[in-house]
C-alpha cells in the first residue's frame, strides 16, 4: 500500500515538475495562454468613405446600425456586479425585447434558453438570431432604457457599419455597391465603389492592452499599433436633382416600350462632367431588389458593352468629308440602294423620297450618301479617318471594366458599312466623346463622372471647327426640316435651336450568322446637342429591341 502511494506521489511530482520546467500542458504553452489571458488586442475599423453629388449631396452613406447579443455566464462581472441576464430574467427580458423587434416574446425566451445545455451548464452568451441583428441607434435606445429601468442586465450591441444608398436605385450601376469579403472586409462590387475601392476603404487600426480578470482594458495599457486611417470621400459629377429627373423619365418612357434595357446619359459639352446617367432595368444596391429579373444586366451599358451605333456615327463622317474636301451639301444623289462589291446596302425608306441632296441624305438618315461620300473619300482615306474617332481608345471616365470598341474589319463592304454606323462597334461614353468634338469646334473633351478641378484636359483634335460647325447647322435639319428632318418638331428647347441626330442598327447575332430580323430588333438612339449656338450639354438616348417602338418615346425623356 505505501509503494503504491509512493509512485503515485512520484508520478505527480515528475509531472509538476515537467509543467514547471516545460511550461506546457496538453501541448499548451501556459505563457501563452496566461499572456493571452491578461494581453488583449481590438481592431480599429476604418469607416469606408462616403460618396457625394457635385453640391456636396449625400449619395452613399455609412449607417451604424447593432447586433443584438445576450451574456449569460455568471463570470461576467465588475467589481462584484453581475453584468450578465440570469434565467429568471428571461421572460421579462423577451417581453421587453419584443416590443422593438419584429420578433414575439415566446421566440425571443426561446433563442436566451438555448444558451443553457442539457447538462444545465450555461454559455457565455448567446446571439438572438436574424431579428436581432441590424438594429437601428433607435431601437438599441428604447431596448437599453427599459432594461435599465428594470433592472435587467446582459443584453449588449455590437456595432456594425453599413452602406446605405440614399436615393435607393438612383445611379446604381454608376454608384456600384458593396459585399463583404473573406477577411471580413468591406469592398467594391462594381461601380465606383469597386474603380475608387482603395481610396474609399481606408486602412483598419489595431489596438492592444492589457486587461484584468474580468477582461476589461486597464488604464494607461492602450497602445495603438497600426494607425486607423478612414477611407477618403469621393464627389462625383453627377447632380442629384438631374439624376432624379433623368431616372424617373426614363423609368415612365420604359413602362410604355418595354425595351430589352434603356440608357440615358446628359453631359456637359465643354468639360466632360456626367451629370446624370440612368439605364434599364436597374436595381437597389442597398437590397439587391431588381437583380432577380430575368432581364437584368450586371453590366454597366455605357462602358462594359460594345454595340453597333447606327446612324449617329453619321455625326462623325460628315465632319471628316467635310475636312477632306468630299462632302458637297448640295450634291445630288439617287438614294435608296448602292452596291459594295456586289453587297447591297439599303436606305431605311428603300428610296421612296427620291433624290437627295447630300444634306438632305444626312437629315434623312440615308445609308446610300454615307457610302458615296465612302467612295468619294477612297477606302484609303476613310481608314486613316475613322482611326482618328476614338473607337479603340479608352475614355477612362472613372467606371470600371470598360471595353473599348473595335474599328471595321479591313474590306470594303465593312469599311463602307462603318460610316453609317454597322460593322463597328463602340461603346456610349466613346459616341459622347465624338459628340463633345462636334459641340467644341472639332476638338473632343474625356467624359468623366469624378469631380476633380484641378483637372484639365489636352485632347488632340478630332475635326476642324469649320467642319464642327457646319454638322451642327446640318444636325438642326433633323429637328427642323419638315420634308427631310427624321425626328421633325419632336424636340424642343424654348428660345433655343437644338441640333440632333437619330439612329436605328441593326442588331448582330450572337451565332454570327448576320443581324436579327424581328420587326424591332434594333437599337433605335438619338444624340442632342443643344443649344445650337453655343453648346452647353449633349443628350445620349438609347432603346434596345422594345417591344412597343414609337418615336415619341424619346422625346417624352428629352423635352
Amino acid at each position: 500500500m505505501i509503494g503504491c502511494s509512493l509512485v503515485v506521489f512520484l508520478a505527480c511530482a515528475l509531472r509538476i515538475s515537467y509543467v514547471i520546467l516545460a511550461g506546457r500542458v496538453a501541448g499548451v504553452s501556459l505563457a501563452e495562454r496566461t499572456e493571452a489571458l491578461y494581453n488583449g488586442s481590438q481592431v480599429l475599423y476604418a469607416n469606408r468613405g462616403e460618396i457625394f453629388d457635385r453640391s456636396g449631396r449625400p449619395l452613399v452613406i455609412n449607417g451604424q446600425q447593432f447586433d443584438m447579443i445576450a451574456v449569460l455566464s455568471p463570470d461576467y462581472t465588475d467589481g462584484g456586479k453581475p453584468l450578465y441576464l440570469p434565467q429568471e430574467d428571461f421572460p421579462r427580458a423577451a417581453a421587453i425585447i419584443s416590443q422593438h423587434i419584429d420578433s414575439p416574446p415566446e421566440e425571443i425566451q426561446a433563442m436566451l434558453e438555448t444558451g443553457i445545455t442539457e447538462e444545465g451548464e450555461t454559455l457565455f452568451q448567446v446571439e438572438l438570431g436574424n431579428v436581432g441583428k441590424s438594429l437601428t441607434q433607435e431601437q438599441r435606445n428604447a431596448i437599453e432604457t427599459e432594461l435599465e429601468a428594470d433592472n435587467i442586465h446582459g443584453i449588449l450591441f455590437s456595432p456594425t457599419n453599413n452602406r446605405t444608398y440614399v436615393n435607393g436605385s438612383m445611379a446604381a450601376h454608376s454608384l456600384g455597391y458593396t459585399t463583404t469579403a473573406p477577411d471580413g472586409k468591406v469592398v467594391g462590387g462594381g461601380g465606383l465603389e469597386k474603380a475608387y475601392n482603395d481610396l474609399l476603404q481606408g486602412t483598419d487600426g489595431q489596438m492592444i492592452y492589457e486587461r484584468n480578470a474580468q477582461g476589461t482594458p486597464v488604464p494607461g495599457t492602450i497602445e495603438t499599433t497600426n494607425p486607423l486611417v478612414h477611407g477618403k470621400d469621393l464627389t462625383t459629377t453627377l447632380s442629384e436633382p438631374l439624376q432624379m429627373q433623368l431616372e424617373t423619365l426614363l423609368s415612365r418612357a420604359n413602362e410604355t416600350a418595354r425595351a430589352e434595357n434603356m440608357t440615358g446619359v446628359v453631359m456637359k459639352a465643354d468639360t466632360g462632367e456626367i451629370l446624370a446617367m440612368a439605364q434599364r432595368p436597374s436595381f437597389n444596391p442597398e437590397t439587391m431588389e431588381g437583380t432577380e429579373a430575368d432581364n437584368f444586366v450586371w453590366r454597366n451599358l455605357f462602358v462594359e458593352e460594345q454595340y453597333e451605333p447606327g446612324s449617329t456615327m453619321k455625326i462623325g463622317t460628315v465632319a471628316t468629308a467635310i475636312d477632306n474636301g468630299s462632302f458637297d451639301a448640295e450634291k445630288v444623289i439617287p438614294a435608296g440602294r448602292i452596291e459594295v462589291n456586289g453587297i447591297a446596302i439599303n436606305d431605311h425608306d428603300r428610296g421612296r423620297k427620291g433624290p437627295l441632296t447630300m444634306r438632305q441624305a444626312f437629315s434623312w438618315s440615308s445609308n446610300v450618301g454615307m457610302v458615296e461620300l465612302f467612295n468619294e473619300m477612297g477606302d484609303d482615306r476613310w481608314r486613316e479617318a475613322i482611326g482618328r474617332l476614338g473607337i479603340d481608345e479608352p475614355t477612362n471616365a472613372g467606371l470600371p471594366g470598360e471595353v473599348i470598341g473595335s474599328l471595321p474589319d479591313d474590306n470594303l463592304v465593312d469599311l463602307a458599312m462603318s460610316t453609317y454606323g454597322q460593322a463597328v462597334s463602340v461603346n456610349q461614353l466613346q459616341m459622347l466623346r465624338m459628340f463633345s468634338a462636334i459641340a467644341n469646334e472639332g476638338v473632343p473633351v474625356q467624359p468623366r463622372i469624378v469631380l476633380n478641378e484641378d483637372e484639365t484636359q489636352e485632347n488632340e483634335r478630332m475635326f476642324s471647327a469649320r467642319a464642327s460647325r457646319q454638322v451642327l447647322d446640318y444636325m438642326r435639319d433633323v429637328v427642323e426640316d419638315e420634308e427631310y428632318g427624321t425626328a421633325y418638331d419632336l424636340y424642343h428647347l424654348d428660345g433655343e435651336n437644338i441640333s440632333a441626330k437619330t439612329g436605328t442598327a441593326q442588331i448582330a447575332a450572337e451565332d454570327g450568322s448576320g443581324y436579327l430580323r424581328g420587326a424591332n430588333d434594333y437599337i433605335y438612339s438619338v444624340a442632342l446637342i443643344y443649344p445650337s449656338d453655343e453648346p452647353q450639354y449633349i443628350l445620349y438616348l438609347t432603346m434596345k429591341r422594345p417591344q412597343n417602338y414609337s418615336q415619341n418615346i424619346f422625346p417624352t425623356i428629352a423635352n
